[in-house]
């Protein structure tokens, strides 16, 4: 400290002689004090070396305190330009970027979260028309201000510079076809330079760009106006409590039996109570069934022998076959309680569909239903031979004489008698029952039936109609002609069971009534036995029909039972925002979302520079032209004009420098010696963009 000391008493004896002034000072460190000589004449001279030393060295300290104090103040100054630049780069990115990048993910949460539209008004749904072309337009803006920013960059940068044919580039976006297809783009693309790299990611974004943008109205368009449609309800609860009856969540597992007797017949329900002649009459066989050689239509036709409610049979005719189908009784009957459940707040159409859960897993598959084909025919002679060619059958058959039909009685067969000829073991044929009637004059019709069990949706829809509709996986005749596992075997004492009335035998009243009109004979038993037969399979698993039945609401704890669960399905006729309505949907977010990642990327680009992106100078055309326009002509061999081809001239790579005598920018050949950037505004600029 003994430097310290001798520095101060330097200085202060300097000061106090400066100005020739005796003031004696007031020391309070004694040793300090005494250092000090009295002033007077005979007071000893101060060392001048040291007092020299002593000066450089404040001033040295000076000095370093003043270029500490000018760096700080210079770090200050660059830390508040550049957050200056950031801030203004940053709400430059929210107006470019921000609009088309929120109405694209608010889109997409509009289909992540299945929203339904419940009637839109055509005022609404052309305001959606209007919303797409704005999304449009903000899209081009928010892709033409990345290109730009990519082409600038490349201007801004004398080692690296941009091909002319790339200048005009953000300039078609709104219209790029034309430049995609000319030699501005693709000859400095696949130009060899030690650039090459940068030039041909460039020119990669330029295309990846116009593309973004001649899509950008028909995506826009695709993803903003919902689609009209069947939509399914995920919150749809039929076993919820309504203040009503329960409905039945569990059954005993059906089994499709393939060969039917005795044992399958129906419980009895309403049967016993019925005359066979007026449900026969009721249910109006002589109905007109249409023909469409296209597809086959359906006609659906009240009847039921069993349950108390009519049961919808659909019947069809084509090629003088008659099909017949309806879903299983208890099915029909549990869709027609689950479908008026849930839906009274709901203006427009609605759909009640069920399926069934094999023991309660998975997601439900579809109840298989009876699928008949009747084909009856007379005896074309009095050899009663029957001829049978059609798309299920080609055999020939002759009641007279044939050894193979030798133990079937058809002495005595009357006037609305039957009997069965067991043609499937007698004679091989591919058949699922088969029923002769007789008729008056020797005549006999003999009646074939194919019946097979079918998987097919089954669905109610209201308002429309309170009868159920299904909708088979395969066509109609196609699965009737497959003989596979599904192919139905009915004895003949199942069919003699749901024949058999407490009043007559229900083929007796069907004989009567179609002899009754002879014109009219094979499509009236056609038509009856459809209906009857089916009406018939449709009992099976039908638990209603056994006493005392109480609808099960919870799985048995029964292991040794075999339980299927009831899967009910509530769909909405209505305007909603789905990815599976369409596959142009999640192709139309592959590219938005595209954009997205595009902005992402740009914004840490941002983020990263020094001298972030704040828009361009030259961001129009009339600006451009302007600056061309202020620009000096290369000069001997770089004349633009001498350039052999275009595709050379496009070649050529341009930079954007300030000229150094009369300081504005101009355009200038990256091969010419112009202005050249000091490695302080190269360093500001950024990393390489390549």
């Amino acid at each position: 400290m003994q430097g310290d000391d001798d520095h101060e008493l330097a200085t202060v004896y300097s000061n106090s002689t400066r100005v020739g002034s005796s003031v004696p000072l007031k020391v309070d460190d004694p040793g300090l004090a005494a250092a000090i000589p009295s002033p007077g004449p005979e007071a000893p001279q101060v060392d001048q070396l040291n007092v020299k030393k002593s000066r450089k060295r404040r001033n040295f300290l000076l000095s370093i305190s003043g270029m500490w104090r000018s760096r700080h103040l210079a770090f200050f100054r660059n830390l508040c330009t550049r957050k200056s630049k950031r801030m203004s780069a940053l709400r430059h990115f929210s107006i470019m970027h921000l609009p088309p990048v929120t109405i694209t993910l608010a889109l997409l949460s509009l289909y992540i979260a299945k929203v339904n539209w419940k009637e839109p008004s055509n005022e609404g749904l052309n305001a959606l028309q209007f919303a797409a072309k704005s999304h449009e337009t903000v899209l081009l803006l928010s892709l033409g201000d990345i290109l730009l920013y990519r082409i600038s960059y490349g201007l801004d940068r004398q080692d690296i510079g941009v091909p002319l044919g790339f200048l005009p580039s953000s300039f078609y976006l709104a219209a790029p076809f034309r430049y995609l297809a000319s030699r501005q783009l693709w000859a400095p693309t696949f130009k060899s330079s030690k650039n090459t790299k940068h030039q041909w990611a460039t020119g990669a974004m330029i295309v990846s760009v116009s593309i973004l943008c001649i899509a950008a109205s028909p995506l826009s368009a695709i993803a903003m106006i919902p689609r009209l449609g069947w939509w399914k309800n995920d919150d749809f609860d039929a076993f919820a409590d309504d203040g009503g009856s329960p409905l039945a969540k569990w059954l005993p597992h059906i089994e499709y039996r393939t060969v039917l007797g005795s044992e399958s017949i129906p419980l009895p329900g309403v049967q016993s109570l019925v005359d066979p002649i007026k449900a026969f009459l009721r249910a109006g066989v002589d109905v007109d069934l249409h023909t469409n050689f296209e597809e086959m239509e359906f006609s659906n036709i009240s009847y039921s022998n069993y349950d108390e409610g009519p049961q919808s049979v659909s019947l069809a005719q084509e090629n003088e076959i008659t099909y017949a189908t309806c879903p299983l009784s208890i099915v029909a009957t549990l869709l027609r309680v689950a479908v008026n459940r849930g839906a009274q707040a709901f203006p427009g159409p609605w759909l009640t569909t069920c399926k069934q859960q094999i023991q309660g897993h998975g997601d439900g598959t579809a109840w298989k239903q009876p699928l008949l084909a009747v084909k009856c025919q007379y005896g074309l002679t009095d050899s009663h031979f029957f001829n049978f060619s059609s798309v299920l059958l080609n055999e020939t058959l002759t009641l007279d004489g044939d050894k193979d039909l030798a133990g079937v009685d058809l002495h005595n067969l009357t006037r609305g008698d039957h009997r069965f000829l067991n043609l499937r073991a007698n004679k091989n044929w591919p058949v699922s029952a088969d029923i002769l009637f007789g008729s008056s004059e020797n005549k006999f019709t003999l009646c074939l039936v194919f019946a097979r069990w079918s998987a097919a949706d089954t669905w109610i829809e209201l308002p429309r109609s309170f009868q159920t509709w299904s909708n088979f996986e395969e066509p109609i005749v196609q699965s009737i002609s497959n003989r596979s596992s599904d192919f139905i075997h009915l004895e003949d004492k199942w069919m003699d069971g749901i024949a058999t009335f407490s009043h007559k035998s229900f083929f007796d009243s069907m004989a009567e009534i179609c002899e009754a009109a002879p014109s009219f004979v094979p499509r009236c038993y056609e038509h009856a036995l459809a209906l009857h037969i089916t009406d018939g399979l449709a009992q099976t698993g039908n638990v209603f029909l056994s006493p005392g039945y109480k609808p099960q609401t919870e799985q048995s704890n029964d292991s040794t039972k075999q339980e299927d669960a009831i899967l009910f399905i509530r769909y909405y006729y209505t305007y909603a925002y789905r990815f599976e309505s369409s596959r142009g949907i999640p192709l139309a977010f592959t590219f938005l979302l595209l954009h997205v990642l595009m902005v992402l990327i740009h914004l840490v680009k941002i983020i990263q520079s020094k001298d972030p992106w704040q828009g361009s100078d030259w961001d129009n055309f009339g600006d451009m032209l302007v600056l061309a326009l202020a620009s000096k002509p290369p000069d001997g061999t770089n004349d633009l004009a001498q350039q052999s081809s275009k595709s050379e001239l496009w070649r050529k790579t341009v930079t954007i420098g300030c000229d150094g005598d009369e300081g504005y920018f101009q355009i200038r050949l990256r091969e010419q010696k112009g202005y050249q950037r000091t490695r302080q505004q190269e360093e500001e600029s950024g990393g390489d963009f390549s």
